[in-house]
């Protein structure tokens, strides 16, 4: 139960979420051994910013008829929560920092996952080529 728990709170890896998610869908959450897992279940459903961990909450939710304060729980809308404002700044930094003339894809990566890995574990899972999707807004800062 505990390394379920662990899991559920990594917030450094949707995969790991994703997965401790899956592990538990067969778990009645109403009953009272669970209730830890109820709570951060009901948390990753209204507000993780992975889609797909969020909606897997929410499944759980409503499969487990789980409310939040009397509420019923909604799905609401796919919402990151970075502005495109925030990755051009989080790049520049990056750029900066590195002091990266031509893009290292590598190196970029790897101060990227340093710096912000949050918004890296949500943006790897957002593009599903994220590589692309780096080299296009690195691109787009050298002009």
């Amino acid at each position: 139960m505990e390394a379920i728990i662990k899991e559920l709170k990594n917030e450094l890896s949707y995969k790991v979420r994703l997965d401790a998610i899956n592990k538990i869908k067969d778990y009645d959450l109403n009953d009272e051994n669970y209730k830890d897992l109820r709570e951060i279940i009901i948390k990753l459903a209204l507000s993780d910013r992975v889609f797909a961990v969020k909606q897997g909450a929410f499944l759980l939710c409503q499969k487990n008829k789980l409310k939040k304060n009397g509420e019923v729980i909604n799905l609401g809308k796919k919402n990151t929560g970075y502005s495109p404002n925030d990755i051009r700044k989080m790049f520049l930094k990056i750029k900066r920092e590195t002091r990266m003339e031509a893009l290292d894809l590598p190196l970029f990566k790897e101060y990227f996952q340093t710096i912000s890995p949050k918004m890296y574990d949500v943006m790897s899972y957002e593009h599903m080529y994220f590589d692309n999707w780096i080299r296009g807004i690195y691109k787009y800062l050298s002009k």
